[in-house]
């Protein structure tokens, strides 16, 4: 996820007022294209690493910095309010342009996390401009920065059940349900992992019916439904899960009426 914040300057403002200001993360959702790209669109941390290495890179012509910081849930969290058991190392940089730059996750073991299943956190890291981006021609007037916040998870991967990843699709149980006007498919996690749901499709005949789900926490449940659509014999399910390397893979389940 990628939110814009924008920001409108004069150049006389003081530099501690500037540096003040970058600290803080608060703004809009936009549509706007990020310079400074991290590999991958998730992290997992399996939990007998000492640390975890997060790559960047920056395709501008321009360097930016980026400020980093994960918290526990809070899509509203700032570099001075997130909390979560783990830091970024270094959690600001300089990136220079056309290069790259290697970040350091560590657990800090300031939280006692569950040993049986996973647990999600989010990693964000601030692409800031810099504040003379605009060039000579631009140095006394009123300028927009805009400085791109992203948000990835983290899923913190006990050792214990990391070997059970593999047969996940597995782990995952249908059963249907007819409603009035329409079909209930729920959905039942039986494995100790965070299952992330693409879509979920019901495959009838050449016709396909799609409707979007929430991520699955480990050992739950939740029902999604398709409106004015019966079940009919040899009908079957098809779920595209989102896998470790951040692909959608395909999975395609029985399911009677």
């Amino acid at each position: 996820m990628t939110r814009a914040i924008p920001m409108l300057f004069n150049s006389t403002i003081s530099n501690k007022i500037f540096n003040a200001m970058l600290l803080l993360s608060f703004g809009f959702s936009a549509t706007s294209y990020a310079s400074v790209i991290m590999t991958g669109n998730r992290i997992v941390y399996p939990s007998d690493n000492q640390s975890v290495n997060v790559e960047f890179s920056n395709k501008d012509i321009i360097p930016y910095a980026v400020q980093t910081w994960l918290d526990d849930g809070d899509v509203n969290s700032t570099a001075l309010t997130a909390k979560a058991p783990f830091i970024a190392s270094p959690s600001l940089f300089k990136i220079a342009s056309n290069s790259g730059q290697v970040l350091r996750i560590s657990f800090t073991g300031s939280k006692k996390l569950p040993q049986d299943r996973e647990s999600v956190f989010y990693f964000n890291f601030l692409q800031i401009p810099p504040f003379n981006a605009g060039g000579e021609e631009t140095r006394n007037k009123n300028k927009m920065l805009v400085m791109l916040k992203n948000r990835v998870k983290v899923f913190y991967r006990p050792a214990a059940i990391a070997s059970r990843i593999g047969n996940l699709p597995d782990q995952i149980k249908l059963i249907s349900t007819a409603q009035s006007g329409g079909t209930s498919l729920q959905l039942k996690n039986d494995s100790p992992f965070f299952v992330s749901i693409a879509s979920i499709k019901i495959k009838q005949g050449a016709k396909l019916y799609t409707q979007s789900a929430d991520m699955l926490p480990p050992f739950s449940q939740q029902s999604v439904t398709f409106k004015k659509l019966q079940l009919q014999k040899n009908d079957t399910a098809v779920i595209d899960y989102i896998n470790d390397q951040g692909a959608r893979v395909s999975h395609e389940y029985e399911i009677n009426p």
